[in-house]
């Protein structure tokens, strides 16, 4: 017998509303935390989007609710472990891995292969990392952790540093980059955002770290937390991170990717993934034991790029 799947349509009047407030309205005997881990398990989207709490809902569109039927070889990718402290841990992320459930991969997110390597089911993601970008990832044991870590994100108490090699030559060694981030075009791209006067205020400092022939490795420090800033920064001012596949290229590209008819970066030679790389995080210890700093090595991509 198949599972029981519930299905929502999107009407006009929804427009706008954020997925979590929406099953809200629809599922009252919920609370919103249930119904934010229902989304990131088991509600997918008819326009084909990656199901978030904040996603704006689309009307003409359908939201299902259920356990879709999920063919999933389990593997275990080891995942090195950079530091741990009372109730944390950091990750070194591996590239082309999704950090939480999402779709059909469900036992492959990272969350999940790093409850079974280390045996501890409470294991919680104190914040994300795109699926091709690397680096320092900080992991809770416990919700009172993972809270207190959120929460030091959301006020902008952990600095940040990430390391991108990007397209031409940046003129300059160092600059900022001011400027607002909301949604794209969501014609034929619905997860593009771009810079839009209407969206919220996004900040980036940037340093020369090399310059290369074609390309610039960049030190990039953000100091606000929207989804997809550093890309869209950098796309922006012209110099979009080499191999990334949503900015600074065609939709086309894209959208083969996703369709699973192509991957352009391959027919070019370029490299197979964004070289985006979360180099360094120094945040509050959740003990109140002063700072933690933990940083992660240099990915063999980078390195092989920069000839290190």
């Amino acid at each position: 017998m198949s599972e029981p799947q519930t299905l929502f349509g999107v009407g006009e009047r929804d427009r706008g509303k954020r997925l979590d407030q929406f099953l809200h309205e629809r599922i009252p005997g919920l609370s919103r935390a249930r119904i934010q881990r229902a989304i990131e398990e088991r509600v997918t989207l008819s326009w084909g989007v990656r199901a978030r709490s904040a996603t704006p809902v689309r009307p003409g569109g359908s939201v299902q609710v259920g356990h879709t039927p999920i063919v999933e070889d389990v593997r275990d990718v080891p995942l090195p472990i950079l530091a741990r402290g009372a109730g944390w841990l950091a990750v070194d992320k591996p590239s082309g891995i999704v950090v939480h459930p999402v779709n059909a991969i469900r036992e492959n997110s990272l969350i999940r292969m790093l409850r079974r390597q280390e045996g501890v089911e409470t294991l919680r993601l104190a914040h994300r990392l795109d699926r091709e970008t690397t680096g320092v990832l900080l992991v809770a044991e416990d919700a009172p952790t993972a809270s207190a870590l959120s929460m030091a994100f959301e006020k902008g108490r952990v600095h940040k540093e990430y390391l991108a090699v990007v397209s031409g030559s940046v003129a300059g060694e160092e600059g900022t980059i001011d400027l607002a981030i909301g949604e794209g075009d969501r014609r034929r791209v619905f997860v593009r955002r771009e810079v839009n006067d209407k969206g919220e205020r996004a900040v980036t400092r940037w340093s020369i770290e090399r310059r290369l022939a074609s390309a610039t490795l960049l030190r990039l420090f953000p100091e606000t937390g929207r989804r997809h800033q550093l890309r869209v920064h950098l796309a922006a001012i012209g110099h979009p991170i080499l191999g990334d596949i949503l900015y600074g290229r065609p939709d086309a590209d894209y959208l083969d990717l996703v369709t699973g008819t192509r991957d352009a970066r391959s027919d070019e030679g370029a490299p197979a993934r964004q070289l985006l790389h979360c180099a360094r995080l120094v945040f509050p210890d959740p003990a109140g034991a002063g700072e933690v700093e933990v940083s992660a090595p240099l990915p063999g991509d980078f390195a092989a790029i920069l000839g290190a």
